[in-house]
């Protein structure tokens, strides 16, 4: 499959565990502030390009906590639709999951999750085998260590994946520097 260029029609967004606990426990590379910043502005984008997004989280009332407070602030229809998969890995094999990207007609999926070699590389590689155009956030992601991220990312890539950044993403879905300014900055 050749890699077509982002398109706001196409596109869907699938964030995976940015929860509160993950992050105090998981991400430490790259630093949880920027992976923080960055799932926020994926989150921002969506809402003002108004782009279809689907949250899933894993056990929100363990340890891993509450998806992150700024994404309901930024998104808050799909936080309230955030769907928790109980435990399971592969977020694209939760029917539920699977069922809300598949509703949306879209087959470019960007996407991001934490932790990278976890809950970020199981759903890509799924959804590449099932004929989506996949584009994955490295920098809206992370792990414990930084062989972790950056194995993973490589895998991911062999597989046929395209790896990107949180900028890159807002630029070509804005189209102009006004909106990539106002997703990157806020306000």
């Amino acid at each position: 499959m050749t890699a077509e260029p982002l398109s706001r029609d196409s596109v869907v967004f699938l964030l995976v565990d940015h929860q509160t606990g993950v992050f105090e426990r998981v991400v430490k590379v790259p630093p949880r502030d920027q992976v923080e910043a960055n799932v926020v502005r994926l989150a921002r984008a969506a809402a003002i390009l108004d782009l279809p997004v689907i949250f899933t989280t894993s056990e929100e009332d363990g340890p891993n906590g509450a998806l992150l407070p700024a994404l309901e602030e930024a998104l808050p229809a799909a936080y309230a639709s955030r769907i928790d998969r109980r435990g399971v890995i592969d977020s694209l094999a939760d029917p539920a999951v699977a069922e809300a990207v598949a509703a949306t007609g879209r087959r470019q999926l960007i996407t991001a999750g934490i932790g990278t070699e976890v809950c970020g590389v199981a759903p890509a590689l799924h959804a590449r085998r099932d004929g989506y155009q996949v584009v994955f956030v490295a920098d809206a992601c992370g792990s414990a260590t930084a062989i972790g991220h950056d194995i993973s990312l490589r895998r991911m890539e062999q597989a046929g994946v395209t790896l990107t950044t949180t900028a890159s993403v807002s630029a070509e879905l804005a189209g102009d520097y006004p909106r990539h300014s106002q997703i990157m900055r806020g306000g």
